[in-house]
């Protein structure tokens, strides 16, 4: 079976290949690695871990590789891909490997990664997936997909994408409240379009350990959240906005494309739509989002070869689509996230991400949520002014960051 669906995704994505012309010259952009820097290791062979869903994408990227630069593309399916990497000794490993961006930390501790330059391509992605895959100052990845959270509405109720926070709030909104315990996460694109992120970052994107939500744009979204404290229903949960927007009492929903599926079984593919969240602040709003991408193994002896085929092929609008073909993952290359119109999800949710940014996985974030959740509550239960919630978070947090 795995053999018939893998020749099935194969022959999917050489279609994807042959239809938009590639030859095997063509396959390589502009942008390429020069040839000299590729023939400074010449291996024969490279090997690349992933998952199943992403080896059967890659079949077709592979054996492009192999026809253009007579090297093999050996892919090797892990069910542990991170475990594995990090136990793999020298000469045991792979030259690249697929992954969540949230491994970069364990990974470059580790010294696993080799940093790239992304700089000649960066601009055809999504800003937000490049910035994934900086951490600490460096580029350690290439994006190949990205999921992110949109506004999901019922086209009854919100035929087109909304102009305006007010409009979503009169067509009925809802954003989980986990039973009254908070959700910065789902919470993070209204914040944003006040001036507020999380952290500051740095100038290739990658977070510090500073908060950005202090100041007067964290005090502006605090006011904001005090003034529109009814709009939100601290008793939320899934369960519950599930029956509101089916019984039409609500009519968009801030979730992300897990709950897809369950969006086309109620109302079918016709009759849903994810929009970007307007923004409720002077900003644009950028949801959170989290990529998945392929990173150059710092222990390879074939760095040159692995860095092109990244680069150059899985970053390609012809592999990017290959890949997704395997995965069912919006893209996150531009062109290939918007020739994935026929996947009402991927597609739906990836445009609507493009203006998203990635959650931070520095460790400083694990001392953020409960502070942060529990300040969203109390504005919303209006336990106190919300200047005062808002500073008191963000002292606590402060101090537990050691300033």
């Amino acid at each position: 079976m795995k053999q018939a669906l893998s020749r099935q995704v194969a022959a999917a994505a050489t279609v994807l290949f042959l239809a938009t012309g590639c030859s095997s010259a063509e396959v390589v952009p502009e942008t390429s690695t020069p040839a000299v820097q590729v023939q400074a290791d010449s291996p024969t062979e490279i090997t690349v871990w992933v998952s199943e869903a992403q080896a059967l994408g890659l079949e077709v990227v592979a054996a492009q590789f192999l026809m253009d630069t007579g090297t093999r593309v050996n892919l090797v399916v892990k069910e542990n891909l991170q475990p594995d990497f990090l136990g793999a000794g020298t000469g045991t490993g792979p030259d690249i490997i697929l992954g969540s961006y949230d491994w970069q930390p364990e990974l470059v501790t580790a010294g696993k990664l080799e940093p790239i330059d992304v700089s000649g391509v960066a601009e055809a992605f999504i800003p937000g997936a490049i910035q994934a895959f900086a951490y600490q100052g460096q580029q350690y990845g290439l994006p190949v997909s990205q999921e992110n959270a949109a506004l999901a509405c019922v086209l009854e109720a919100m035929p087109t994408a909304p102009e305006s926070f007010q409009e979503v709030v009169a067509a009925g909104l809802a954003i989980s409240l986990n039973d009254g315990t908070g959700d910065p996460y789902h919470f993070y694109a209204l914040q944003t379009s006040f001036g507020a992120p999380v952290f500051e970052t740095a100038e290739d994107g990658s977070y510090l350990p500073v908060l950005g939500m202090g100041g007067e744009a964290g005090f502006a979204f605090a006011a904001w959240l005090s003034d529109n404290a009814t709009s939100f229903e601290l008793a939320s949960n899934t369960r519950n906005i599930k029956e509101e927007l089916v019984a039409g009492t609500k009519a968009c929903w801030l979730t992300g494309p897990w709950n897809g599926n369950w969006f086309n079984e109620q109302f079918g593919e016709s009759g849903w739509a994810a929009y970007p969240v307007p923004p409720a602040g002077p900003y644009p709003a950028s949801t959170f989002s989290g990529a998945t991408g392929a990173m150059v193994a710092s222990g390879s002896d074939a760095v040159a070869t692995a860095t092109k085929f990244v680069l150059e092929y899985l970053g390609s609008s012809q592999g990017q689509l290959a890949l997704f073909q395997g995965t069912g993952k919006a893209p996150a290359e531009l062109a290939a996230l918007e020739q994935s119109s026929a996947s009402k999800i991927a597609y739906e949710f990836g445009m609507a991400g493009l203006e998203s940014v990635p959650m931070p996985v520095i460790a400083e974030m694990d001392t953020i949520w409960v502070p942060w959740a529990a300040a969203q509550v109390g504005i919303i239960r209006g336990d106190d002014e919300p200047a005062v919630i808002w500073q008191k978070m963000l002292d606590e947090i402060n101090a537990s960051l050691g300033y």
